[in-house]
């Protein structure tokens, strides 16, 4: 499986960061940048190991993220 998952980043009116990807069915949500991050790595290794059955960590698509900026206010 040669796939780049590409995920939409959006910021939530609850403040959290919101990661949808575009071809998986994953969502996932972080309170904060880094801890988005991470959600969506665990988050593609759990849909792995149900999509392929692999448990080889060293298996692992390269991610492209999209950040919506358009809600964000600026000072």
């Amino acid at each position: 499986m040669n796939k780049i998952v590409t995920f939409k980043i959006s910021k939530g009116q609850d403040s959290y960061y919101i990661a949808s990807a575009v071809d998986f069915g994953i969502v996932t949500q972080g309170k904060t940048f880094e801890k988005l991050l991470k959600n969506i790595h665990e988050a593609i290794e759990v849909s792995l190991l149900e999509i392929v059955g692999r448990q080889d960590k060293k298996f692992f698509p390269p991610i492209m993220m999209n950040m919506d900026f358009s809600q964000i206010a600026y000072a």
